[in-house]
């Protein structure tokens, strides 16, 4: 009965979308004007609701309501990534198959030849859950069986060599490949698969740990740090459409010198997906130094080595957040400034402030949050939050096969 009453739920908004009730963009009825409306509980309205965001066909956004799909949003810098990935053909590993967001991002990359998509797992036990979930599963979709004896014993001599300094034995090494995140890992530094998107359900500390562990830091970087690429809607774009904020993710608390690494990383990202030029600010509670505080000097001796780093690159630091963004706000604060806001990168001095930072615009501007996309690893891996939509694993698997160099 009760999955009858959910699917009048998906039934009654599908219909109101097709006969242009509800047009892109548009506010639905709250869960509680639903219920009412079709004499449903408040348990299968948020069931339903669920289902058709995992399908891309409503957006939540916090604080103010769920829209049909793409409310507000400039959507120029996705579909060109998205094209830049269907150029590559890039094959992407998921390994968390048995989620069923992760399923039907897979089928929705598929059917837009965004990446080749390979799923771990059995491809029989895989398509019995696409059926079983009456997701109609798609011809594109290749499979890597982790229980491959032959794959299982060329990781394990990849994984001994790496870790036998470390004491590590081939039975060991045979023994760690149990797990889906090393055996994906392993994929990846073979060369089987070009990038890696997994942290659906995998906890972030086992995909970070063991792709530092496996993949290691790319050749010219010093740390691997992280990036959340911000795309805000029509309604709160006065600084702009697109930010980056870095590191929320990976380091705890850097020194001035990591800082400066983690925005140099960060610049290099933002070349690669923003549309204009990278404007840099390492943000502080302090601006032009204007306060005695080691936290401050850490900050500005950042900014310094960065200039160093990257001479041509318009870069401000120590500087409060409104000042880096503000033109008016800058004049007052540091009246010599040659630095033009708004910025477009923001580097957060550590991870608490970076980590608070991109959640509060998140939820309280409904921002989308691509990431953390890692950045300064060898070849592309990246975490996703564990709660994720099939949007966002969708957008994740774009921005990885962009980072992947064939």
């Amino acid at each position: 009965m009760s999955n009858k009453l959910y699917q009048t739920v998906i039934e009654y908004i599908n219909q109101e979308i097709k006969n242009g009730n509800l047009a892109k963009g548009d506010l639905i009825p709250s869960e509680s004007q639903l219920s009412k409306l079709l004499g449903v509980s408040i348990g299968t309205i948020r069931k339903a609701v669920d289902k058709l965001e995992n399908i891309n066909v409503l957006y939540r956004q916090h604080g103010k309501g769920t829209f049909v799909s793409n409310y507000g949003f400039d959507n120029r810098l996705i579909n060109k990534l998205t094209k830049k990935a269907q150029n590559k053909f890039t094959r992407i590993l998921l390994p968390e198959s048995n989620d069923e967001r992760v399923l039907q991002a897979a089928i929705n990359i598929s059917k837009k030849k965004i990446a080749q998509i390979i799923l771990l797992g059995d491809e029989t036990k895989i398509s019995q859950q696409l059926d079983k979930l009456n997701i109609a599963p798609d011809v594109g979709l290749k499979y890597l069986d982790p229980k491959d004896k032959r794959l299982k014993n060329i990781y394990a001599e990849i994984l001994y060599k790496k870790r036998k300094h470390k004491g590590m034995s081939l039975v060991d090494a045979k023994g760690l490949l149990d797990n889906n995140t090393v055996f994906a890992m392993l994929a990846l530094e073979n060369g089987d698969v070009d990038g890696v998107v997994t942290g659906a359900i995998t906890p972030s500390q086992t995909v970070l740990s063991n792709a530092l562990r496996l993949i290691g830091v790319a050749s010219g970087s010093r740390l691997v740090s992280s990036f959340f690429l911000m795309i805000f809607n029509s309604n709160h774009q006065s600084y702009g459409s697109e930010m980056i904020f870095s590191d929320c993710a990976m380091n705890v608390d850097p020194d001035a010198d990591e800082l400066a690494e983690i925005a140099k990383s960060a610049y290099k990202s933002a070349k690669n997906y923003l549309d204009i030029e990278p404007k840099i600010a390492m943000l502080s509670f302090s601006t032009n130094k204007n306060t005695e505080h080691a936290q401050v000097e850490k900050i500005s001796m950042a900014a310094s080595t960065l200039r160093k780093m990257l001479p041509e690159v318009d870069i401000i630091g120590n500087v409060q957040l409104d000042a880096a963004l503000d033109r008016d706000v800058l004049k007052t604060k540091s009246p010599h400034a040659n630095f033009v806001p708004p910025a477009n990168v923001l580097i957060f001095p550590n991870l608490d402030s970076a980590n608070i930072g991109y959640k509060l615009v998140q939820r309280f501007a409904g921002a989308q949050a691509i990431g953390p996309i890692l950045q300064g690893l060898a070849k592309p891996v990246n975490d996703l939050s564990r709660g994720c939509t099939v949007e966002e694993i969708v957008s994740t698997v774009v921005i990885t096969a962009n980072q992947c160099e064939l």
